[in-house]
């Protein structure tokens, strides 16, 4: 049986939606997209929302939006997305790297409060694989030094923390569409914020820099004042087809997040009986996690990706390599093995089983019966070697 990692299968509606969309002859910044951008606002709680051509996009232009930049420290933690980094790189600020919760993988509050200097402008906290960081500590760190709080939910639109939608808790969340909760079939990112200033700026620098008018979304005009510009931005648009597919996979969210937690939980219960010996997603009383990701942590990680894909199985490491071992960032900053032993060891061990839409029972069942026989037959292995 052969099992994929992610399917991204689109529906009848989506279909009929393709042909209305060319029918239209919108690329972007048409009445889908601006849809989309008020149901992701209003999804996550928040007032205004923004979409770009991916998630590091947005998380670029909201740098750029804060004048972020050169001579100027970021926070992020260092087994993060290489999206993030690049963003915060890009802009000319300093990355400053901090060290891993053990058992969630996010990032520490009191990493964050130990690496603040008078030069910190920023935090990005990272909800990887859609279990929420730890946001009040972090956000009460960040105001006291009066620092621009980012949520990175790529992997966590649906998720939860303290009954408070993740992306919807800082200054700005921001997601990922490319085969994530929701997915634009294409390349796609989207912003959430109660700040409309903030917003307007985003919009506005996507758009090359256009100046707004009372609406957050596209300004179209017909006349010489289409090349107004508020300043010098970019170019990245998310396609109007692309946010008219996203728009109808969010209003299946509820249901594609029951069947995550539901196939997590049963991972977690077919291991723990089995006694396996791995390191389990985490749980907190203030998580509800979505599950974008179903991680676990091995030191023998690769032996058992190997035994998944004998069987057809796709397992992936998200992310094998921490941010501040990458070759161009320790050519560039001078970092160098050891100095986040936590975050070393969860890239070296993580592993992600299938958990999406796409898995049936069956399905389920076939991973947790692969994951139990391949340490089942190490035991087996071990004891035959002992024997006298």
């Amino acid at each position: 049986m052969k099992i994929p990692n992610r399917v991204m299968a689109p529906t009848s509606d989506q279909r009929q939606k393709v042909l209305e969309v060319l029918e239209t002859g919108k690329t972007y910044g048409g009445e889908d997209t601006e849809r989309f951008e008020t149901e992701l606002a209003a999804w996550c709680g928040r007032r205004y929302g923004v979409t770009a051509n991916s998630g590091t996009s947005i998380c670029l232009l909201a740098l750029d939006a804060k004048r972020i930049g050169t001579g100027d420290e970021v926070i992020l933690p260092a087994n993060g997305y290489v999206g993030v980094l690049a963003a915060v790189v890009k802009r000319g600020a300093m990355p400053v790297f901090v060290e891993a919760d053990a058992e969630t993988s996010n990032v520490r509050p009191d990493a964050v409060a130990a690496a603040v200097t008078p030069r910190t402008r920023a935090v990005i906290a990272i909800h990887s694989y859609g279990f929420p960081c730890d946001m009040d500590p972090i956000v009460e760190i960040a105001h006291r030094h009066s620092l621009f709080v980012v949520e990175d939910a790529a992997h966590a639109l649906g998720a939860e923390y303290k009954g408070r939608p993740a992306g919807g808790i800082g200054d700005m969340g921001f997601f990922s569409f490319s085969g994530k909760m929701i997915t634009a079939f294409g390349p796609g990112g989207g912003a959430v914020t109660d700040d409309r200033g903030l917003a307007e700026d985003v919009s506005s620098l996507r758009d090359q820099g256009r100046v707004r008018d009372h609406r957050i979304s596209f300004v179209r005009r017909t006349d010489s004042r289409w090349y107004d510009q508020r300043w010098v931005g970019y170019n990245m648009h998310l396609t109007e087809l692309c946010a008219a597919l996203a728009c109808i996979d969010l209003r299946r969210l509820p249901q594609y997040i029951e069947h995550r937690r539901r196939a997590a939980a049963y991972y977690t219960m077919r291991f723990r009986e089995a006694g396996v010996p791995l390191q389990l997603p985490p749980s907190r009383p203030w998580a509800a996690p979505c599950y974008l990701h179903y991680t676990v942590w091995s030191p023998e990680r690769d032996a058992l990706r190997e035994t998944l894909a004998v069987e057809g199985i796709e397992a992936i490491a998200l992310y094998p390599t921490p941010l501040h071992l990458l070759k161009p960032v320790m050519e560039q900053y001078k970092t160098r093995a050891g100095q986040f032993p936590i975050a070393e060891r969860l890239c070296n061990e993580t592993l992600s089983l299938p958990v999406g839409p796409h898995m049936t029972d069956d399905k389920l069942a076939c991973v947790a019966d692969a994951v139990i026989g391949h340490f089942a037959g190490r035991k087996s292995a071990t004891t035959a070697a002992a024997r006298p």
